[in-house]
């Protein structure tokens, strides 16, 4: 099994290896992305390190295999410097059950390559329950809290703590 190797986005061609593993994952659920919103998950993969956010690229082997973006949280009452905000990750569908995901998640957790926050959140489709497993194993619980998306899908947030 080859090894899965984590790094930063941190040049145009590992932002563009990002997007595709974005745009592969998108296609294969069936949610087709159009030109504009791959532009803007582009602009906010190369982003990467800016203001505190941290862009993750893995590899499987020698391809581009899932990616990953976290940023500050950011609450009514303004950021919390000691809790991250995981706003994307995604698996070429090729390497799903690959464990590139844990890989990824494990990464931010221990902070390898960025601020080593002690908290995690993360908002997933109530639908998404490969994502609930993923955050599941990754020891993130269901905090209860529950929003309606425009399109009327409901999401629930789910919260890490390290040593939890």
């Amino acid at each position: 099994m080859p090894r899965t190797l984590i790094t930063p986005i941190d040049d145009e061609e590992s932002g563009r290896l990002a997007v595709g593993v974005w745009q592969a994952a998108r296609r294969a659920a069936g949610n087709l992305p159009s030109e504009a919103r791959s532009e803007r998950v582009a602009a906010k993969v190369a982003r990467g390190a800016e203001a505190g956010e941290v862009a993750l690229l893995a590899h499987y082997g020698e391809r581009a295999a899932g990616m990953l973006v976290a940023e500050p949280f950011q609450d009514e009452d303004g950021p919390d410097d000691a809790c991250g905000h995981l706003s994307m990750v995604f698996v070429d569908p090729a390497l799903w059950g690959c464990g590139v995901a844990s890989a990824l998640m494990r990464s931010l957790q221990r902070g390898d390559h960025g601020p080593g926050w002690t908290r995690l959140s993360v908002w997933t489709r109530a639908t998404n329950l490969r994502a609930q497993r993923l955050y599941r194993a990754r020891g993130f619980t269901d905090t209860g809290e529950r929003a309606t998306l425009h399109e009327g899908e409901v999401i629930s947030r789910w919260e890490w703590r390290a040593g939890g």
